[in-house]
Formats: structure tokens, C-alpha cells, sequence
């Protein structure tokens, strides 16, 4: 059985790796911008969390088109 960590024979990282890196990255950017979004409307005091929802549905949006993206080049 191959190991997960290791590179392949082309040198490339493993799928593992690779995988985990993609959902690391979009787990930070939904979290960053769903943290910008709650800090607005902190700032700005609104009733409904306008920013909130508008900054966390961009962020899953834009990492699911960069995620697609990635995909189709392989």
C-alpha cells in the first residue's frame, strides 16, 4: 500500500496532501471573511446580520468556483 505523505513517482505532492491543502484553504477564507462580515455589522451596530450573510455566502461561492477551477486544470 502507498504512502499517503509521500510524493509520487513524478515528484508531485500526494492527493492527500493536495485535498487537505484545497479544503484548508477554503475552510480559512469562509472563516476570514464570515469573521469581516460579523465585525461589520458590529461596527456599523445593524439589527440583521446583513454583512454576515452577504460575506459568507461570497466566500463559499469563491471557493467553490476556485475549487472547480483547480478540478478542470488537472
Amino acid at each position: 500500500m502507498a504512502d499517503p505523505m509521500k510524493p509520487d513517482d513524478k515528484g508531485q505532492p500526494s492527493r492527500f496532501l493536495k485535498y487537505s491543502g484545497m479544503a484548508t484553504q477554503m475552510l480559512g477564507t469562509i472563516l476570514v471573511f464570515t469573521w469581516g462580515g460579523y465585525k461589520l455589522d458590529e461596527w456599523q451596530q445593524n439589527k440583521v446580520p446583513v454583512w454576515t450573510l452577504v460575506l459568507s455566502l461570497a466566500s463559499i461561492a469563491a471557493s467553490l468556483y476556485l475549487l472547480i477551477r483547480s478540478f478542470t486544470k488537472q
